[in-house]
């Protein structure tokens, strides 16, 4: 074994403990920058977000040709992609907890205008996932529903058809079932289905709360979008003398293509990278080498990270989740720096593009049943960082 992936080695321990330091100056160096600018970001782009709901809707309601009926399916498509995720994914990370002036983007606060309950996803994504990243069997943003992305994890007949299953008919709904992955729905199916039940999967419990209480917060966070976008508005517009079906229509449109964006965002930015070792938590520093090694981020323009939640920035999401999106731009010159003095690989997709393909390649590869290695074990395992 080489001295520098043998975790017990001096030398290893003590680039983990530069590391840890080096990280650790960027995270202070970036709270003690928090302040009226990122308060007056929020605000700004909630205000944004409205503007753009009250345009988009509006031209929905009368659009009388193609051309309005399309631009109101654009300002509304970008009301709801704001909201997903530069805004509600974000703000239930956290990042604005710390500003007593704006207690309704406290994570605690916030009502996600999505079709996902905000406790299960701050349990899961920022319990979980955010704390065992691409840890084996730990964390559950591994193995959505089905999705089998590492050759240690068992196949079955369903993976043949992932591709096509998830690009068809998942993506285009795939905010409506976070909640099957959060509030741990899919393991009982899994356990009836597979024949292996849920090995290879990362478990979800939620303790002292009941079956029916976690089904009831399902129904509750997507009956509200549900409500919103196919009853509410387009009976109103009826009742004013304009088309139900067509405010329908486009309010479907907006929804699938926001879920496909957020999908093949979020999917093209970790599911690609390797798997990481289970006591990376022993050591902060060991625990940011593996966020390094288990991210990689694709170019984009300042506009267009916002669009895209920020998660083209998906190393520096994964090493300070807390800190506000705004400044991952910036914090990733330093990070760069960092890897660049050590050695250490910084991953970047040059589009997102380029990020999707790779994606769906890994995703295409995965679906059939591993190779055996010349011992006549499954092929692939853990690389540690």
């Amino acid at each position: 074994m080489n001295q520098l992936q043998n975790t017990h080695h001096p030398d290893r321990i003590a680039l983990y403990d530069q590391i840890e330091a080096e990280f650790e100056a960027i995270k202070q160096r970036y709270r003690a920058k928090l302040g009226p600018a990122d308060v007056a970001y929020i605000k700004g782009l909630r205000l944004k977000s409205r503007l753009a709901e009250l345009v988009g809707r509006g031209l929905l309601w009368i659009s009388p040709e193609p051309i309005t009926f399309s631009l109101g399916v654009a300002f509304t498509l970008l009301h709801r992609n704001l909201e997903s995720i530069e805004i509600g994914h974000n703000v239930l990370h956290g990042q604005y907890d710390s500003f007593a002036e704006i207690p309704q983007f406290h994570s605690h606060n916030f009502k996600w205008k999505a079709p996902v309950d905000e406790e299960g996803w701050r349990r899961e994504h920022n319990g979980l996932h955010h704390v065992h990243t691409n840890v084996y069997e730990m964390d559950p943003d591994l193995n959505h529903g089905i999705l089998r992305m590492n050759d240690k994890q068992p196949w079955n007949s369903m993976h043949r058809w992932q591709v096509p299953m998830y690009l068809f008919f998942a993506y285009p709904i795939v905010l409506y079932g976070f909640n099957a992955q959060n509030l741990g729905f899919r393991q009982a199916y899994r356990e009836e289905k597979f024949p292996l039940g849920n090995e290879g999967y990362a478990p979800v419990h939620h303790p002292g709360v009941t079956d029916a209480q976690l089904k009831r917060r399902h129904w509750l966070s997507i009956s509200r979008v549900l409500f919103k976008e196919y009853l509410l508005f387009p009976v109103l517009a009826l009742a004013t003398g304009f088309s139900f079906w067509k405010v329908m229509l486009g309010n479907m449109l907006v929804d699938g293509i926001n879920n496909y964006w957020i999908s093949l965002t979020i999917q093209a930015t970790h599911l690609t990278e390797p798997l990481q070792p289970e006591d990376a938590l022993k050591h902060k520093g060991h625990w940011y080498l593996t966020q390094l090694d288990s991210s990689v981020n694709f170019k984009g323009s300042r506009t267009m990270s916002i669009l895209w939640g920020h998660l083209n920035y998906q190393i520096e999401h994964h090493l300070f989740p807390d800190i506000p999106s705004r400044h991952y731009p910036d914090i990733a010159r330093e990070v760069q720096e960092v890897c660049q003095r050590h050695g250490l690989p910084y991953k970047c997709n040059p589009t997102w593009f380029h990020a999707i393909r790779n994606y769906m390649a890994v995703m295409w590869k995965f679906s059939f049943p591993p190779k055996a290695d010349v011992n006549g074990e499954p092929a692939g395992g853990p690389r540690h960082a």
